[in-house]
C-alpha cells in the first residue's frame, strides 16, 4: 500500500514534467505486483482445499 501512496501522490502533485510518468510507471507496477500476490493466494488456498479434500 506503501507504493500505492506515494504513486499516487506524485500523480496528484506532480514536481517535474517527466515525474507523473514515473509515478504513474511505479502505479502500475504496483497494482501489478498485487495481482500476482492474489494469484498466487488464490492458488495456494485451491491447493490446501484439493489437499484437505484427499484427506478427509
Amino acid at each position: 500500500m506503501q507504493r500505492f501512496d506515494g504513486a499516487a501522490s506524485r500523480v496528484a502533485s506532480p514536481q517535474s514534467a517527466a515525474e507523473p510518468v514515473t509515478a504513474v510507471t511505479e502505479l502500475a507496477s504496483a497494482s501489478l505486483g498485487v495481482s500476482i500476490n492474489t494469484a498466487v493466494l488464490k492458488s495456494s488456498i485451491e491447493t490446501e482445499k484439493r489437499v484437505l479434500d484427499i484427506l478427509v
